[in-house]
């Protein structure tokens, strides 16, 4: 018979102890520690940040993931190759509470069809296309049925109209909370 554990992860290793703190809490440790220090660069994008603009832009994108109806535990989609906007996208639902849904860009519809309905996330964020793959055409064609009521894409106005938002997130978030559910090929 096999063995279940009741928790959702742990470590073992005697050297260093765990943090006993949410990624957002991190987060923003760090930005005091070293606000000036370069947190984020996307070389093929052109952009950087310090840890104090990260910290700032994932706390205005928490507030911006807020006033979309989001709340804490509900869960949102990325599908997307590297980009800033995955790495912003994922500190601000740690900092709002909100479970990021980790979507391998390589898949097709029917792989994007199966993670919609099991993940029941109620919102994804992608770019329109790239040079191999569109992907608002690919979802378009396989939302029908799903949790799905808001599709954003990087690099438009929904974005940044997300990232303009200015109130606190208000969510309390635990260390214990969920923070990634991750799709991947199969080989993890």
């Amino acid at each position: 018979m096999a063995e279940t554990c009741n928790m959702l992860s742990y470590g073992r290793g005697p050297e260093i102890e765990l943090l006993n703190r949410s990624t957002g809490e991190q987060l923003e440790a760090t930005a005091r520690r070293w606000p000036d220090g370069l947190a984020l660069v996307s070389r093929h994008q052109n952009r950087r940040f310090t840890w104090a603009e990260l910290l700032d832009t994932a706390d205005r994108l928490a507030c911006g993931l807020h006033s979309l109806g989001l709340e804490s535990g509900d869960r949102v989609g990325v599908w997307a190759l590297n980009c800033y906007e995955w790495v912003l996208l994922h500190l601000g639902c740690a900092r709002a509470g909100i479970v990021l849904v980790s979507v391998n860009p390589a898949y097709r519809s029917h792989e994007l069809a199966f993670v919609l309905r099991k993940s029941g996330m109620r919102a994804i964020f992608l770019r329109e296309r790239d040079e191999r793959t569109r992907y608002l055409e690919i979802l378009n064609q396989v939302r029908a049925g799903s949790d799905l009521a808001g599709v954003i894409c990087f690099d438009t106005a929904d974005w940044d109209r997300l990232l303009t938002q200015r109130s606190s997130s208000g969510a309390n978030v635990s260390v214990d909370d969920v923070t990634n559910i991750q799709y991947t090929s199969g080989t993890t």
